[in-house]
């Protein structure tokens, strides 16, 4: 007499968020990012370049602690975004060294979903050393409120040569400090003359997607505001002659 054996299989574990998350993480975690070459040195800064590298950057701490950073702070940031000047976010990392929060106004761009800025100074950039210690940072966009973002900085050449040129051109007449006019020069040549700026990738910590605005490059918001400014100063002017003339 023969016996057969039956083999009875355990029936399937349904899935469950947790579960689901769990693998997702493991998959991350799995995935390995692809290496890119590390930038090129920056050009060194002797002599007279030397002198007005430092000089410029004493400027723009100046302004931006006097003027540029209380302006974000106010709101009033959208009011400074034009084609001729450019337009501003403000980033706020914080000091590797202090532990404080560092304000600083930089020019940038929505795009893919993120808010994309340069280091201008290179690797020596004080905001980027902060963020490259501790890459958790707060964004504040004009006529936004601030929001938590992971700053990311960006090797891929395919990103670089389609993000760097929209960046620069979009700062306009500072969009100059490269060596070029970024509105007469070709993608070739911004690119040649950024290669050792790194390029940083704001990304909201939520997961939600950034849209460019009305108030961002590109956008219209600078119209109304330009008229409504160029209006109460014809009327301000207007005031001021007529008492003058009694």
């Amino acid at each position: 007499m023969t016996s057969t054996a039956e083999t009875i299989e355990a029936p399937a574990t349904p899935a469950t968020p947790a579960t689901e998350a769990t693998e997702a993480r493991a998959a991350q975690d799995a995935w390995v990012a692809p290496a890119f070459p590390p930038l090129p040195p920056p050009p060194d800064e002797i002599g007279v370049v030397g002198a007005l590298s430092r000089a410029s950057r004493a400027a723009f701490r100046y302004a931006n602690r006097c003027a540029i950073v209380p302006f974000h702070r106010a709101g009033l940031a959208a009011w400074l975004g034009n084609p001729l000047t450019g337009w501003q976010l403000l980033l706020t990392t914080t000091g590797r060294k202090s532990g404080l929060r560092r304000p600083t106004p930089l020019g940038y761009l929505v795009e893919d979903g993120a808010a994309w800025v340069l280091a201008g100074y290179g690797p020596s950039t004080l905001w980027y050393r902060n963020l490259v210690a501790d890459p958790g940072v707060e964004v504040l966009l004009p006529a936004r409120p601030p929001f938590a973002a992971h700053a990311a900085d960006i090797l891929d050449p395919a990103v670089r040569t389609r993000i760097i040129p929209l960046l620069v051109r979009s700062m306009a007449v500072p969009g100059t400090a490269i060596g070029d006019l970024p509105w007469r020069a070709p993608d070739e040549r911004i690119l040649e003359l950024t290669a050792w700026v790194p390029l940083i990738r704001l990304s909201p910590t939520d997961g939600s997607t950034l849209v460019a605005g009305p108030d961002d490059p590109g956008g219209l918001g600078w119209t109304w505001r330009t008229l409504a400014a160029t209006l109460v100063t014809a009327a301000a002017w207007r005031t001021l002659r007529s008492r003058r003339r009694r």
